[in-house]
């Protein structure tokens, strides 16, 4: 899932500058046939676009998430009381359905149509999954989620039939039972991924997880001399965050990169022949930054024993945030706030990004196992 930051600054809305707590998040479709988010950002980015302003929308060509409200700004989405509890999100629409009164429409290429709407599905789930984690919310309680027809029906929302009469009238199988399912199934597999990600300040003093860790059998310490090594498994979480460019870009922080997150030398224009290439350049470059970690535990500015888990994670972190702020995340700190320490380096030029939030939660999951 990508989410593009598209803040409607201009809307007033957002000028209205209302916080919520979030209860709820409530799932739309546009109600018009328009697959792209960026006319919609455009069009309601202007003082004049007073009547509907909603936290996100999802791009039917793309899948991207046009996140266009901060989270817990109150939204005009609902139509109702579900304003003040809910989190709104709009799935674009297919170029290829014709409304012809209300909530029904004829549509001219269903195949296509229903491949769109896998596309807004697919990423709706995975980013109310991350919604629920970010916000504590169970996806099967009751009143978490809801589409704006459900929000009708429960009397906190205007009279809209979104989605679901979308995918009714394109005989998919898709329902909001089974979208709740979904992102309940889909938080379960982060779970699994990152089993014991945490909130800073939210780790109790001593749990399970602390005693589990502090028993580890350590491989590495301050007072041996034994050089490590990222694991396989390490290698394959680093390039799975990182993803694979050929072709130089400039990453959010505004440095050149090309590969699996490789910036030393790299400049404007420059391509790697194939993935090959740059997945031998990602092992030259995590031998470089597990040397870093190495380097400490030498040093002994990291002060407890390293398991392989822990290890892997903060080479993961010395591989994106650098060999800096490796120092200063593990110097003087025992190891459990090291743990909780690490999920705060989630900014890119910034901004908190959610694929950095993401791996931070399972960077600091894998450190904790």
């Amino acid at each position: 899932m990508e989410i593009v930051e598209c803040i409607l600054t201009d809307n007033p809305c957002f000028r209205r500058g209302r916080k919520i707590t979030v209860k709820g998040l409530m799932l739309h479709s546009v109600g018009c046939p328009q697959p792209s988010a960026e006319v919609f950002v455009r069009k309601w980015n202007r003082p004049e676009a007073s009547r509907a302003c909603v936290h996100a929308f999802i791009d039917g060509n793309t899948g991207k998430v046009y996140q266009t409200l901060p989270w817990d700004h109150r939204g005009w989405h609902g139509g109702g009381s579900s304003n003040n509890t809910h989190i709104g999100v709009e799935m674009c629409e297919p170029a290829c359905i014709k409304y012809t009164g209300g909530a029904s429409f004829t549509c001219s290429d269903r195949e296509s149509a229903l491949a769109m709407v896998k596309r807004t599905y697919d990423t709706a789930v995975e980013l109310f999954a991350f919604l629920c984690g970010q916000f504590s919310l169970d996806p099967l309680a009751d009143g978490v989620i809801v589409s704006h027809k459900e929000g009708h029906a429960r009397g906190i929302a205007s009279g809209h039939g979104d989605p679901d009469h979308l995918w009714l009238g394109l005989q998919s199988d898709y329902t909001m039972d089974g979208f709740r399912r979904d992102v309940n199934a889909a938080m379960g597999r982060a779970a699994q991924t990152s089993p014991a990600a945490v909130s800073p300040g939210m780790m109790p003093e001593k749990s399970a997880q602390t005693t589990a860790m502090t028993e580890a059998a350590p491989i590495q310490g301050a007072q041996t001399a034994a050089v490590l090594h990222i694991s396989d498994r390490g290698v394959e979480m680093v390039a799975r965050y990182e993803g694979c460019r050929l072709e130089a870009y400039l990453c959010p922080a505004g440095k050149w990169t090309i590969g699996y997150g490789h910036t030393q030398d790299v400049k404007p224009g420059d391509r790697l022949a194939s993935r090959e290439a740059a997945a031998e350049l990602l092992k030259k470059d995590l031998e470089k930054y597990a040397g870093y970690v190495n380097e400490f535990l030498e040093k002994g500015t990291i002060s407890f024993p390293l398991n392989q888990n822990m290890f892997d994670a903060l080479t993961s972190f010395c591989y994106n945030c650098g060999k800096g702020n490796l120092r200063k995340l593990v110097s003087g700190r025992d190891a459990v706030t090291v743990g909780q320490k690490m999920l705060l380096y989630n900014k890119g030029g910034g901004k908190v990004l959610a694929g950095l939030v993401r791996r931070r939660q399972e960077e600091s999951a894998l450190f904790m196992s």
